[in-house]
């Protein structure tokens, strides 16, 4: 199988690259800096493109391929934009399996203007379900465990922008009672699922769909006991309020911003819909089989960049 995976130069596109390779598939690359990928990573090319929008570019890398892999950021530009220009070149290659750069909690439970950083999602979503012959591949792993402490060159998910843990005072501010789960999946584990996947028979049927699987789920006060259990380090807890008082700031918060600068703010709406229950993942947790990184041991990683959590 020839995979293109499209944004190969960042975090999670590293993880599949490696991931793909050991499962013995031929890897295509796509971005616009090939410098930045790992020289130990060995493709079977690399096409560079000027910016997402590159349609010669987008020609190219999907020229062949079996199947593609989108791990884009979650800006709104690459996440609409940047999906439906890939997705009209998958098509006229007549290319079937095409998995998106979702990796995310359920979007599907949440409407259009709950949550602005989902919307994106949900307008590819159904333009993609109106338009196209191609039948996306979705996968739901809740919060990555790399943005749920902020970790360099992360989304911020510290309080400033609404989000929960503090790296720099190593505290969990957090609404509810404190025992309300966060289901999390390593970047890697996210790879892993993912090559899983689109090596299954089910996605080679080109049927797409909506999968779910995560590494693991905690509260935030399991978290910090874990933390103080491999570091020797606690993590201190601040209770703010009620799931109440969060849905209170959070809508404050958008009242007094801007759509355009949402990233401020957002963070308290991941919050919300995480301990009010709104986005539990309750499909079945995918791929049982298929390792997974406990949390005590995404805490020892030594590879893992510890700007956020050391």
């Amino acid at each position: 199988m020839l995979l293109l995976i499209a944004g190969i130069t960042g975090h999670v596109g590293h993880h599949l690259a490696r991931h793909a390779i050991a499962k013995g598939l031929t890897v295509r690359g796509l971005g616009r800096n090939p410098t930045k990928l790992d020289p130990t990573i060995k493709l079977e090319s690399f096409v560079q493109a000027a910016d997402y929008y590159d349609i010669p570019a987008l020609e190219a890398a999907v020229s062949g391929v079996d199947a593609i892999i989108v791990a884009y950021m979650g800006t709104p530009e690459l996440q609409v934009d940047g999906h439906l220009l890939l997705l009209r070149a998958a098509e006229r290659a007549g290319v079937k399996v095409f998995h998106t750069s979702t990796w995310t909690y359920d979007f599907r439970k949440t409407r259009f203007l709950e949550h602005e950083s989902y919307d994106p999602f949900v307008a590819f979503a159904r333009i993609a379900e109106l338009t196209s012959p191609i039948k996306p591949i979705y996968v739901m792993t809740g919060v990555l465990a790399e943005v749920l402490f902020s970790l360099e060159g992360r989304a911020d998910f510290s309080p400033k922008s609404g989000g929960v843990f503090d790296p720099v005072e190593k505290c969990f501010e957090y609404y509810g009672t404190g025992d309300e789960k966060y289901q999390w999946t390593t970047e890697e584990d996210a790879a892993r699922f993912s090559i899983e996947l689109i090596m299954s028979e089910e996605a080679r049927s080109g049927n797409g769909g909506y999968f779910s699987a995560w590494s693991g789920e905690h509260s935030v006060k399991e978290i910090a006991d874990v933390y103080e259990k491999v570091r020797g380090k606690p993590i201190s807890l601040k209770n703010m309020g009620s799931v109440e008082d969060l849905e209170k700031k959070a809508l404050a918060d958008r009242a007094n911003g801007t759509p355009a600068g949402f990233w401020a703010y957002i963070g308290a709406f991941y919050q919300l819909f995480t301990i009010n229950g709104r986005w539990v993942l309750t499909d079945e947790n995918l791929f049982p089989n298929v390792e997974r990184t406990s949390l005590a041991e995404f805490f020892k990683q030594s590879n893992v960049k510890t700007t956020g959590i050391a």
